[in-house]
């Protein structure tokens, strides 16, 4: 019998854990020492469990082989019933079995983020907290957001990066892309989102989403697909992409080449996502809502699903990243978002799903106190950061005024275990923020580091009324809702 992964996983590994993903299912899980060690026998290249079983004899010396050829195989067994690998007699059956992704079922990937585990093995409940807890003190990199190209070709009203920056943009060498992209890899890093700006401005990006599958990554690509040219379609269908995710604001297109200031985008980018569709390629919609584009939104979720594919929306904008604040002026007031919300609520299935029906923070950790308090507000610092086209590292998208350091000054390895800034940022929890604690709304609420920095002026400590109250307001509906039997 031969196992390997399946092609759309991946496997890290360290001697406190092990991890495994899947791109097409959205589903992971996390083991402990003795779950690191089994896993780490599984790999791209199909393996005979008998030479695996002999191996592993050498490590725990104390149990026979039947035994543990039998662990191995229940081991095995759970992990192909989700698909992070592959059984079969033959190489060529796992050949056979492997899932390639395709539009032509009826859900072609999981419409869900889901971070709970789909096993009854004894592995951690929910992976999220898993490894913020497990990396407090002890910093393991696993997402890159890797800004190839500071140019843009669109100026969208109420984007978080200032125009100016765009038009003094230039793009990263691709010799040293590929050296981050080796560091990053060696730290044993599995997640890279490239982006910009606009990420196909830069004229190798598919040479390097290449090199990126090379290095064994998970490879996700953000764009307004406006540059996107046809014959770069098959080479992206090639490297096995997670998603590419685009922002479509409106189905008028008077909309939304107004939030874009770019006449005819609407038209481009449209196109390009039927025709990544028609190549079997994973494409995710973002469709920010503010005050332009309030009405109509559903209309974007209805396209997205007539084309079987993911649709998200987000109503809370960020400031500039210079810290200025006129692109707020397109935020949605508090009555707008009400508005917005009591129709997201009634017809947004995934908005409910993922937001409204989850778990309240309270229960889902069996609410301790003491826990809670010591757990990181996000991952910033933790298990992500970014790199813009000048080389300056910072903690997540849209922190571009808070520089850890520059990778063309200093390896990426030494910014990550020793900037001052990035040891700050690991101090901060849910105790950094008092007056929190103990709010009603705390379940509803999403407190961001970024967003507090950019719209009060640098200060990430300062908390915004305007989210508190967002937060109010999703108790409030969720509550009412709930109350009428509607959720």
């Amino acid at each position: 019998m031969y196992i390997r992964q399946s092609k759309n996983s991946f496997i890290r590994t360290t001697k406190r854990y092990g991890y495994i993903t899947n791109q097409l299912t959205r589903h992971d899980r996390s083991y402990d020492e003795y779950g690191a060690v089994l896993l780490r026998e599984i790999t791209r290249e199909p393996s005979d469990i008998d030479e695996i079983v002999n191996h592993l004899l050498t490590v725990f010396e104390d149990v026979d082989f039947d035994t543990l050829k039998a662990d191995f195989i229940e081991f095995a067994e759970s992990l192909a019933h989700d698909k992070f690998v592959v059984i079969g007699e033959t190489p060529e059956e796992l050949d056979a079995k492997d899932d390639d992704f395709t539009y032509d079922i009826d859900n072609p990937k999981t419409l869900v983020d889901n971070y709970y585990q789909a096993t009854d093995e004894k592995v951690s409940e929910n992976t999220q907290d898993f490894f913020l807890e497990e990396v407090q003190g002890r910093p393991l990199i696993s997402s890159l957001q890797f800004e190839l190209s500071s140019r843009c070709n669109e100026r969208c009203i109420h984007c978080y990066i200032p125009n100016e920056k765009k038009n003094m943009g230039f793009d990263m060498p691709t010799a040293k892309v590929k050296s981050i992209l080796d560091e990053f890899a060696a730290m044993g890093g599995i997640h890279v989102t490239l982006s910009g700006g606009e990420a196909f401005l830069h004229k190798d990006l598919i040479e390097i989403a290449r090199y990126c599958r090379e290095k064994d990554l998970k490879i996700s690509i953000l764009s307004n697909l406006i540059s996107l040219k046809d014959e770069q379609i098959p080479a992206l269908k090639e490297v096995n992409l997670s998603l590419i995710q685009v922002s479509l604001y409106s189905m008028d297109p008077e909309v939304h080449d107004f939030i874009t200031t770019v006449k005819g985008s609407f038209e481009k980018t449209k196109a390009a996502i039927e025709k990544l569709v028609a190549a079997d390629i994973p494409v995710q919609i973002s469709c920010p809502i503010m005050k332009a584009n309030l009405h109509g939104y559903d209309k974007v979720l209805d396209y997205a699903k007539s084309l079987k594919i993911k649709a998200q929306t987000d109503y809370i904008m960020m400031a500039r990243s210079d810290l200025d604040t006129d692109n707020l002026a397109n935020r949605l007031s508090l009555d707008e978002t009400e508005e917005l919300l009591r129709d997201i609520i009634l017809h947004d299935k995934q908005y409910r799903d993922e937001t409204l029906e989850q778990l309240p923070i309270t229960d889902e950790i069996k609410f301790d106190p003491e826990r809670f308090k010591k757990q990181p507000v996000c991952g910033v610092g933790y298990d992500n950061c970014c790199i813009t086209a000048n080389g300056d590292v910072y903690p997540c998208a849209g922190w571009q005024d808070y520089v850890l350091g520059n990778v063309y000054k200093q390896p990426l390895q030494e910014i990550w275990e020793n900037s001052e800034r990035v040891k700050e940022l690991r101090k901060i929890t849910q105790e950094s923020f008092l007056q929190c604690l103990e709010c009603d709304a705390r379940d509803y609420c999403a407190r961001c580091l970024v967003r507090n920095y950019n719209e009060s002026g640098g200060d990430m400590f300062a908390i915004n009324h305007h989210f508190c109250d967002v937060a109010r307001l999703n108790k409030r509906l969720v509550k009412e809702y709930r109350e009428k039997g509607l959720l």
